[in-house]
């Protein structure tokens, strides 16, 4: 089959924007990657996206506020950050949402060390403490914010 007569019976762009909106919320970016993966021409692209925004069905700032609420008890601003920059969101949206609901660092690192069968603050055999502070290093928490809850400071 062609790409023309498979884009004759394809949806209208704005219809497909909004189907893929009931399953989740998405950022700008995520939408126009899944409807340039539809094979929707750019011109329809941003009229959809135009629309999609002067309704608020997307909107980045929006997004990010929900994502750092949502997401602030168990990871960290870092991870959020990258995550969010992922999803194409503008580092001011992220750093208000981040300010809205700042994420306790310390409080998650303890939590994780407890779950890990340990507790904060006590003498640790160098081995197990690196591992530790690796996993916590791969999930985004800075190495100080580590050391203060592992030495218990």
């Amino acid at each position: 089959m062609s790409p023309v007569s498979r884009r004759r019976k394809q949806k209208p762009v704005r219809d497909c924007a909004l189907t893929l909106l009931e399953y989740r919320d998405r950022t700008e970016q995520e939408m126009r990657r899944k409807l340039k993966e539809r094979e929707y021409g750019a011109e329809e692209i941003e009229e959809t996206i135009a629309f999609l925004t002067e309704y608020h069905y997307i909107d980045d700032k929006e997004y990010a506020r929900r994502y750092v609420r949502t997401y602030s008890d168990r990871k960290s601003t870092r991870r959020i950050f990258g995550e969010l920059e992922q999803k194409g969101i503008r580092r001011e949206f992220i750093e208000e949402g981040l300010a809205e609901m700042p994420v306790d660092e310390e409080v998650q690192i303890a939590a994780w060390i407890r779950k890990k069968g340990c507790i904060p603050g006590e003498h640790l055999e160098a081995d197990q403490y690196r591992k530790l502070m690796a996993g916590l290093g791969r999930r985004g928490y800075s190495y100080d914010a580590i050391r203060r809850v592992m030495d218990g400071e």
